[in-house]
């Protein structure tokens, strides 16, 4: 099953990869929106809870920093 995915969010998951092999940790909201020139935090949210329920990333909750793509 091929898994469709926006273009905003093919972006995010480029900056979400980029920025953790470069500071071993994976961006904050706000980082995100200010790498993708995103309107609000909330826009990012968004994005990324639209990509845990497609299983793309995981995260755990009450913890910052804990984005992390998930394998295949």
């Amino acid at each position: 099953m091929t898994i469709k995915l926006t273009k905003k969010q093919l972006l995010l998951l480029a900056f979400l990869e980029e920025f953790t092999v470069e500071n071993g940790y994976s961006p904050s909201y706000r980082e995100i929106m200010s790498g993708l020139n995103l309107s609000s935090v909330s826009a990012v949210a968004e994005h990324i809870d639209n990509l845990i329920e497609k299983d793309i990333l995981k995260k755990t909750p009450d913890t910052a920093r804990s984005l992390e793509i998930r394998s295949e």
